[in-house]
């Protein structure tokens, strides 16, 4: 098994990152072959932002670039993905 764990908070000394360490070191002492990758979007630069490029990508009038084939292919070798984020960020109501 291979997992990708991804995590996504600016601050490194966040729960969050502490808590996707947690993750990777369970996976790392379980002695069974099992392998991980962390995807730090912060800390890789990750923009979310759906631009022209995306949509062009989409109507299939580009290639993908780069570092988007990159990603597709670290998500393909998983067998796992591992979404690790603040749970605050999941709803869209006000507090």
């Amino acid at each position: 098994m291979h997992a990708v764990i991804v995590v996504a908070h600016p601050d490194p000394t966040s729960l969050t990152h502490a808590v996707a360490g947690h993750i990777a070191e369970g996976i790392a002492l379980s002695g069974d072959g099992h392998s991980f990758e962390v995807a730090d979007l912060a800390a890789e630069g990750f923009d979310p932002r759906f631009t022209a490029g995306d949509l062009a990508v989409h109507r299939r009038e580009a290639p993908p670039a780069p570092d988007v084939a990159a990603e597709q292919a670290r998500i393909e070798r998983a067998d796992d993905l591992v979404l690790v984020y603040p749970v605050y960020w999941w709803s869209m109501r006000d507090c």
